[in-house]
């Protein structure tokens, strides 16, 4: 049971849609019940854990994520997100601001869902990952490092964090798992992925709990475990008969 006035954010046992809302929570400091569901394992992958709830808990509409404040009882990943926003104040100082986080917020959320056709729904996943990670994925990227670049700050929007942070670091981050590339060719998204991860109220939480809970639920092509970044090999150049004849080169040892 969770103490009077403590926030409740129900979840599955995943980092999905609500994984911004628990980094936003974790850098503020604001205290919190992470409510997580199980789903059971192969071939019934029960949900029995967050049926039995559902219809208890005096949601609207009732659905995962679901956030408890007290008498406000929302749900959707997005409204929840921007209330917390709200509440830790981060959601930008000006009604300008705050219209570019939400764009953001957004915009985030397309590169999440454009992710989850290729892990949950792709009937050739390697195939599909393929498309996704050599034309979907660069598309996206090209637009943030090009933003990052035109704005030129630390954060998406100055040298605060805001809300869109926790979404765009997050969703970016799946993908860089799913990739497995070295992203050479937007240095502005590599250089903001890795201050964020150096950010000091989060490190500790982004090192152990984040990275050891899976991406995306069991019934998932990829992530459905956890899983760490592995960097593609690169192929090395072979060298044609001209150079080889002219310096031979020398055996490894």
């Amino acid at each position: 049971m969770s103490s009077k006035g403590e926030l409740i954010l129900g979840y599955w046992d995943i980092r999905g849609f609500v994984e911004p809302s628990r980094l936003l929570l974790h850098y503020t400091k604001t205290p919190f019940q992470n409510k997580l569901y199980r789903i059971g394992d192969a071939p019934d992958y029960s949900r029995e854990e967050w049926l039995k709830e559902k219809s208890t808990l005096g949601l609207d509409f009732p659905n995962l994520p679901y956030l408890i404040d007290g008498d406000l009882k929302l749900s959707q990943s997005k409204a929840i997100l921007c209330h917390l926003g709200r509440k830790c104040n981060l959601m930008g100082k000006t009604e300008h601001e705050t219209s570019m986080i939400e764009q953001l917020i957004d915009q985030a959320d397309d590169l999440r869902r454009d992710l989850n056709n290729v892990c949950y729904r792709a009937i050739n996943f390697e195939a599909v990952k393929k498309t996704f990670c050599e034309t979907t994925l660069p598309t996206h990227l090209k637009m943030y490092d090009d933003f990052l670049t035109k704005h030129g700050k630390k954060w998406l929007l100055g040298d605060q964090l805001t809300a869109a942070d926790f979404q765009l670091f997050e969703y970016i981050d799946c993908c860089w798992l799913l990739s497995n590339d070295t992203w050479e060719e937007y240095p502005r998204v590599l250089k903001y992925m890795k201050e964020f991860r150096e950010v000091p109220e989060l490190k500790k939480y982004l090192d152990g709990e984040h990275e050891k809970r899976p991406i995306n639920g069991k019934t998932a092509k990829f992530g459905g475990a956890a899983v760490k970044h592995e960097e593609k090999k690169k192929e090395e150049k072979k060298p044609d008969t001209n150079e080889t004849e002219a310096a031979p080169i020398e055996e490894k040892k």
